[in-house]
């Protein structure tokens, strides 16, 4: 009998079971109302609604919607995403500079494939979210966290941090970031800590992943400026989710 696990890549290694996967069983079984995962109430899937949708775009537009398209996505979906984006404040030059996405977890893993070299440092908010760390895990980074307080990440710690490591010749290849209702704390980077922030990545020369899927739904007046809309030198790769506000 094979055994496959001698056939695997060393940096299977550095893998584990996912933590969202295993939350998601507690949910699947049923009985139980988990604040583990951000999963929507069933009672707010419009079902009827959704068919309605899906038969309809499927009347009008079967032949791209059923048929192979580009890895980036459909180019009519990418066409709306760049109105809505800039409704937001965030400038698209080019629906090219779009990707459709099987959820932000995969951006994540992308970016980590695209960008990271085995010994690059990859800064996270400290608590930060899990399966963003699984993410980047496999590519072997060093991790330096980052203390947060009512207001985000504390930016005089990260020009410290920052500083120490230009010291020690070790490269920021780029911070991964929640700014707003970040998870799991809870807070969000204030305006002008958005500011400094852009200024440090553009002073150190690192790059930003902000992470987005919670400031269409909140329930309480935040300021929620995207870093990507005062993004001036391309810095900042945007990532957010239909799944948190498709049944709102």
């Amino acid at each position: 009998m094979v055994v496959l696990e001698t056939f695997f890549a060393e940096r299977t290694s550095l893998l584990k079971a996912s933590e969202i996967r295993e939350l998601l069983k507690w949910v699947a079984e049923g009985g139980v109302i988990s604040f583990g995962g951000g999963m929507p109430s069933p009672a707010t899937f419009n079902r009827q609604q959704i068919i309605e949708i899906i038969a309809e775009g499927i009347n009008e537009h079967g032949d791209k919607l059923l048929q192979y398209g580009t890895t980036q996505g459909l180019k009519e979906l990418r066409s709306e995403l760049k109105d809505f984006m800039e409704w937001r404040g965030i400038v698209v030059p080019s629906i090219d500079n779009i990707v459709i996405l099987s959820g932000s977890q995969q951006g994540l893993d992308m970016f980590g494939k695209v960008f990271i070299d085995e010994g690059d440092v990859v800064l996270m908010e400290l608590p930060t979210y899990l399966a963003a760390i699984n993410a980047f895990k496999p590519y072997n980074p060093e991790f330096v966290g980052l203390k947060m307080d009512d207001d985000g990440i504390i930016i005089d710690s990260l020009e410290n941090i920052l500083r120490k490591l230009k010291s020690k010749h070790k490269r920021v290849k780029f911070l991964y970031t929640v700014p707003t209702c970040q998870n799991p704390a809870g807070v969000t980077l204030s305006v002008e800590r958005r500011k400094r922030l852009l200024d440090l990545a553009s002073e150190y020369d690192f790059l930003i992943i902000e992470d987005d899927p919670y400031s269409l739904i909140l329930y309480e007046p935040v300021d929620v400026i995207p870093l990507k809309s005062m993004d001036s030198e391309g810095r900042v790769t945007y990532l957010s989710t239909f799944s948190k506000i498709l049944f709102g």
